[in-house]
């Protein structure tokens, strides 16, 4: 008997049992449905409208009503505040966790069995705006046709093509937006191993693809190495990147639109690679997401003398002219989403734009731009908006103006100068550090003045066809050396191409080349008369003639120790300095 007795006290009471069934029905959700019948009676009146408090009610109402409530895409339900504020599910007023503003009660939810993810929408339709979550789920539940089966697309659709063993999005999309890193990417789909394509949809730089002869080598050319040697080190957080061998086989078909890779020519894995010419005519070619309709370069060799490019006209090959570059990377698909919904519109919010994968939240502090400040990302500077081109070794930070210079509210062009050399007296660098340095910050501002590097070295060096990128990049045995505050971009660097936001008009329409304008870099040939340009379709020429006349990209270096007032880097949202 007392033994019995001891155990009575110490057993679980019906009540507690109850509790302990109906929190394991909340974690568990749908999934058991016999242990929802008893979460039901359990429904009230919640006092706070957290993001797992909503992701209960709106389960509650469906377990509630699943027999009758039809779904209205795939495994998602749909319901509005008001329907569950009637039903007691949720309070009189619900606040949104992430904003703290009230959700007005014909606001929609919306919940996503399958992947756990809910959202809700202000505009009377439903939509994910709770995106916080690994990104494969995130881009299953906008692209649910992406999933990958045995031999690639597992339900093959118009909307989709499978390449490798993967799944990846076809013809024009306008829901796969990334930021990361100061770069805009665009979601290919999903690889065999699971893992998440993304290609930048921007050309990042304009360099050769590789010395003459070598064609069908990708692992020696000076396309890789620019990719995984210049770029991939100047990526944050680049250790949710992939290292892979990636698919460089020959063909001499440009309408070649083989789905997997039997005499690949390449063996050395690589953390950066480019689209191959047959994953961009399975996507659509020209008329898919893939065509920025600026100039880029494939991995795909013609033969041992070419490489396969593409221009909005159409597809061509070469290999020694300075042609675009638009990085991919395969990344972790458990790399969590921190807001976005996907899109792109001229202003970026916590909801309605591009997903963040490295968001960072709104500088109030003392940081400096050198500690947080990346290539590729936003920056306002006494009124103009600039790129991030990369940090010295003093952390001095380089800028390039994200537009040209004006005069009377046009794109002024100009000539070289009487030669090729870069002079602060005459001819372009005359011009830049006086009227253009006006322009760019006015001389009674000596506030932001104060902040340029004012006696910085810019490096002028010569440059042909089939050169490697290096050549331009040359500091210690350089052509010439220049001090001034102002200078131009070089060859090879970062953002020597033409910038998305630009071809865009600040992400307010399509690419387009018209939006953008031929621009002079510092860069020359060896003769007296030849420099280099970036064209509207993102090539890099160098002129016959330094009395063509080209227009001016101003770039800047800011001192190491300029503190950010506000912003994140974004376009929407640039660092203020």
């Amino acid at each position: 008997m007392g033994g019995g007795g001891h155990l009575q006290n110490n057993a679980f009471t019906l009540t507690e049992l109850i509790g302990v069934v109906i929190i394991l029905g909340i974690i568990s959700l749908l999934a058991f449905p016999p242990i929802l019948n008893a979460i039901r009676s359990t429904k009230g009146k919640i006092s706070d409208a957290s993001k797992e408090i909503l992701y209960n009610a709106v389960g509650l109402y469906v377990s509630d009503n699943i027999n009758n409530y039809p779904k209205y895409n795939g495994n998602k339900y749909c319901v509005t505040v008001n329907e569950l504020v009637k039903g007691e599910y949720l309070p009189t007023t619900v606040y949104d966790s992430v904003t703290g503003n009230e959700i007005p009660q014909d606001s929609k939810i919306e919940i996503n069995i399958e992947n756990d993810i809910y959202s809700y929408n202000l505009n009377n339709d439903c939509h994910l705006i709770f995106r916080s979550g690994p990104i494969k789920k995130l881009i299953l539940l906008n692209f649910p046709y992406l999933e990958v089966g045995e031999n690639g697309c597992k339900n093959p659709v118009d909307n989709n093509y499978s390449y490798m063993g993967g799944c990846y999005l076809k013809g024009n999309q306008d829901k796969n937006y990334v930021w990361y890193s100061g770069f805009l990417w665009r979601i290919m789909g999903i690889n065999e191993d699971g893992t998440i394509k993304l290609i930048v949809d921007e050309n990042v730089t304009a360099i050769p693809y590789a010395m003459q002869e070598m064609g069908e080598n990708w692992d020696e050319s000076y396309a890789k190495d620019w990719l995984n040697n210049y770029f991939y080190p100047r990526l944050e957080e680049n250790n949710i990147i992939s290292e892979q061998v990636w698919c460089s086989e020959t063909t001499t078909n440009s309408s070649s639109t083989r789905m997997i890779c039997i005499d690949n020519l390449s063996t050395k894995k690589a953390h950066v690679g480019l689209i191959s010419l047959d994953e961009y005519n399975l996507a659509g070619a020209s008329n898919s997401y893939l065509n920025i309709k600026t100039s880029q370069y494939f991995i795909t060799p013609r033969n041992n003398s070419t490489f396969w490019y593409a221009l909005d006209s159409g597809i061509y090959y070469g290999l020694s002219i300075a042609s675009g570059l638009k990085p991919v990377i395969n990344i972790n698909p458990n790399v969590i989403i921190e807001q976005g919904d996907g899109s792109l519109t001229e202003y970026w919010d916590d909801e309605i734009g591009p997903y963040i994968l490295n968001k960072k939240e709104n500088i109030k502090t003392d940081s400096t731009l050198s500690e947080l400040g990346t290539s590729g990302e936003y920056v306002l500077f006494s009124g103009k908006k600039y790129r991030i081109v990369d940090k010295d070794n003093t952390g001095n930070i380089k800028l390039i103006l994200d537009g040209y210079y004006e005069e009377n509210g046009d794109i002024y062009t100009i000539k070289y100068g009487a030669n090729n050399i870069f002079y602060t007296t005459t001819g372009i660098g005359q011009k830049l550090n006086n009227d253009v340095l006006e322009w760019l910050v006015a001389s009674n501002d000596t506030i932001n003045r104060n902040k340029i590097v004012n006696d910085y070295t810019w490096y002028q060096n010569y440059f042909s066809y089939a050169s490697n990128y290096k050549v331009s990049l040359e500091e210690k045995n350089p052509t010439r050396k220049i001090t001034s505050p102002i200078g131009l971009i070089r060859i090879g660097e970062m953002l020597s191409g033409q910038s998305g936001s630009i071809t865009t008009n600040g992400y307010t329409q399509l690419n387009d080349p018209s939006n953008a304008a031929t621009y002079w870099t510092i860069t020359t040939i060896n003769n007296a008369y030849s420099a280099h340009y970036i064209n509207a379709g993102a090539n890099a020429n160098y002129s016959s003639n330094i009395d063509e006349y080209h227009a001016i990209r101003p770039v800047i270096v800011i001192k190491s120790d300029v503190q950010i007032v506000t912003g994140i880097g974004t376009w929407s949202n640039p660092y203020c300095i």
